[in-house]
């Protein structure tokens, strides 16, 4: 997995490690050089309160001490605790000052209890090559791995936690709160009860090159996510802000097999990019939240990008879309938040089936772009703009095969499911694909109320072009 753009690669963490190691083991307490200088000699062992020379960090070994809670309190501000040996815990580990936790070969932490293993209450946290392993997650409870935790008034910044293996957390992975500038990377999340990384009004921040797997929703949890971008919807927008800026990119989703692999819920200026998400009932969503009293939705997602990601059904049976689009409101012609995104370049294979589901399916939205999508193989339709849809434009998509759902005489490449849709469809292509044809229309418009523009779309390979004569539909150079 390409992790392009991040500031701190493995290569950089292993040499820093071997410093460290090489520091800590003449004693409790030891000097190493900085992380831009690993390969420096060790200073003497000298004590935690101690003033290190410039360019010198403070590290200090769990091992010289007879818990790792009572070497964390030895650690310094911008000091580093070394883990290098195995324990069994209860309570959590709060880092309340700036720090590197750092993990030797071999170590690892486990939980005892459906707890919070490492709380992060400070800026400038390092938690780095972690083992941490959980309660397990065969029921709800409050297990999580590492939790850091700002306020709206008052955020952390700068914690970054880069290539730790988390697993048998009865509720997340990760869960931030309030942070500006988080860095999730290079980590590996696996059996976990409802989110593999779980963001709550996080700014400026990116969750990179992870790899979540077999996120449970375990009896008690009505959803679930491997990587969700969201806010907390019992508090007011000002006590919890919308989630902005975040980057969710590189990462390998599969199975979350109850609901969603990634999610945002009203975040603005959100990229979901060059992501693998397989095995999870809908792929990609990109949806509203409500307000504090919780009686609708209100805020939509804003200036959203989702492009170069692969969806593809795998082991989830249920129906459900590849990637989502949904503004606020619920009614036809809502005058709540409109969504507002770009769809390009992604690859859907499978998804679909249902009522109104697709490949990519669309609804309460305005001015969003679908471009350069590849739908293969989707259940019933490709592209589906169900209602209140304002000046969409899908352009240049193949959509290649259809599997009707059950029961189903006819699948539709492109479909407006219901009403209050206006846009343009062009150059837009069907093909049959490698499956058996089955009965398609290029174009699927059944009910009233839409006004569409299609120019030259190749519809040469569907059994009907065009269907509908309820709703306003113009053809320009698009075939007989």
């Amino acid at each position: 997995m390409s992790t392009t753009g991040s500031p701190r690669g493995t290569t950089g963490r292993r040499t820093f490690l071997a410093a460290a190691l090489a520091s800590a083991g003449a004693g409790a307490v030891g000097f190493s050089r900085a992380a831009a200088d690993p390969t420096a000699a060790a200073a003497a062992p000298t004590s935690a309160t101690s003033a290190a020379p410039p360019g010198l960090t403070v590290v200090v070994s769990s091992s010289a001490y007879a818990t790792v809670h009572e070497a964390l309190r030895a650690v310094p501000t911008s000091g580093t605790l070394l883990v290098d040996r195995s324990e069994r815990v209860a309570r959590p580990l709060v880092v309340d000052r700036s720090m590197t936790v750092l993990f030797a070969p071999g170590a690892t932490l486990t939980s005892t209890v459906h707890g919070t293993l490492v709380d992060v209450r400070a800026s400038d946290v390092r938690i780095v090559d972690a083992v941490l392993v959980g309660a397990g997650a065969s029921a709800a409870g409050a297990g999580r791995a590492v939790v850091a935790t700002g306020t709206a008034a008052s955020p952390l910044e700068r914690v970054s936690i880069e290539a730790c293996r988390i697993t048998g957390f009865s509720h997340d992975g990760v869960l931030a709160s309030n942070v500006v500038g988080l860095e999730v990377v290079e980590c590996s999340i696996s059996d976990v009860g409802y989110a593999g990384v779980l963001l709550i009004s996080c700014l400026d921040s990116v969750v990179r090159g992870n790899r979540i797997t077999d996120v449970r929703q375990s009896p008690g949890y009505v959803n679930s996510y491997g990587i969700a971008v969201t806010r907390d919807e019992s508090r007011s927008l000002a006590d919890s802000p919308r989630s902005a800026r975040v980057t969710v990119d590189g990462n390998t989703v599969t199975r979350v097999l109850q609901w969603e692999g990634i999610g945002t819920h009203a975040g603005e200026s959100i990229v979901v990019r060059d992501n693998r998400v397989t095995g999870c009932s809908v792929g990609i969503a990109i949806v509203p939240c409500q307000d504090e009293s919780r009686g609708q939705y209100v805020y939509a997602p804003t200036d959203v990008v989702v492009t170069g990601n692969h969806v593809e059904r795998g082991e989830a049976t249920r129906p459900g879309s590849g990637i989502v689009v949904k503004g606020a409101g619920s009614t036809v012609g809502s005058t709540s938040e409109r969504a507002t995104a770009v769809v390009e370049g992604n690859t859907v294979v499978g998804m679909g089936g249902g009522t109104r589901e697709a490949g990519i399916l669309l609804y309460l939205t305005r001015d969003v772009v679908v471009r350069g999508n590849v739908l293969q193989a989707c259940e019933q339709r490709g592209i589906a703009l169900y209602h209140s849809n304002d000046r969409t434009t899908v352009v240049r998509n193949r959509i290649v095969g259809l599997v009707l759902s059950p029961g189903s005489p006819i699948g539709a490449a492109i479909e407006l499911t219901s009403t209050a849709n206006t846009g343009t469809l062009l150059a837009n292509t069907f093909e049959v694909g490698a499956a058996a044809p089955s009965p398609v229309r290029g174009v699927s418009v059944p009910g009233a109320g839409n006004v569409l523009d299609l120019v030259r779309n190749d519809w040469s390979a569907t059994t009907l072009a065009v269907y509908g004569r309820s709703s306003t539909i113009s053809r320009f150079a698009d075939g007989p």
